[in-house]
């Protein structure tokens, strides 16, 4: 692998890292905060949210949507030599997933990586991205719980993109294929406390 992919990838994982949710806890609630001392401790929308209120959870969501995003969509085609393209997508997206959720500027404790996972899988295909959302949605509203629909929109992905390969021929590559059935197990990593307390049923309701 030549030095520009690897300074690329390097910088996807520096992109992928950057804290939404700490600096904008700065932003709204002063330089002496930070999110990671409240709520769940959780760097991400819904702590966010509970915290500082949904002003800052949706630049929060944006901000983080916006990293996955713009990296599947920008940078993939800058490191194709030697790589196909779309293999360029999916470790990318891998990569920066990873900064999302051990950020290097914050010691390693990052969020659970929904947001960004947005992004990427609407640079990858909007409209599994909006059916993907549609999900989140109907869940949240019938369990009350934003981790629930998290994990149900992630197993959405790659369901959604086998339908739509093989019942209506839809042009999903083999890498993202593959990419959306590994995904979903990335979340329920991300989410493990959340399910312990699911199944302990001790795990609180957001509204």
């Amino acid at each position: 692998m030549n030095l520009i992919n690897v300074l690329i990838m390097v910088l996807v994982y520096l992109i992928g890292s950057f804290p939404s949710a700490w600096v904008l806890g700065k932003i709204f609630a002063g330089k002496e905060y930070d999110i990671r001392k409240h709520g769940s401790g959780n760097v991400g929308t819904t702590n966010v949210i509970r915290n500082l209120g949904w002003k800052a959870g949706a630049a929060t969501f944006i901000l983080d949507s916006f990293k996955g995003f713009a990296v599947i969509f920008w940078l993939p085609s800058l490191m194709i030599e030697g790589l196909e393209f779309e293999t360029a997508r999916a470790i990318l997206a891998g990569i920066v997933l990873i900064g999302h959720t051990f950020p290097i500027y914050i010691n390693f404790r990052g969020g659970k990586a929904v947001a960004t996972t947005l992004g990427i899988i609407m640079a990858f295909r909007p409209e599994i991205g909006l059916i993907c959302l549609g999900v989140f949605g109907i869940v949240v509203l019938l369990s009350h719980q934003s981790g629930m629909g998290s994990i149900s929109a992630a197993f959405a992905f790659p369901v959604t993109s086998l339908i739509m390969r093989f019942a209506f021929n839809v042009d999903i590559s083999n890498q993202m294929l593959w990419f959306s059935i590994a995904m979903p197990f990335f979340i329920v990593f991300t989410h493990r406390e959340n399910l312990a307390k699911i199944f302990r049923g001790d795990n609180k309701k957001d509204f």
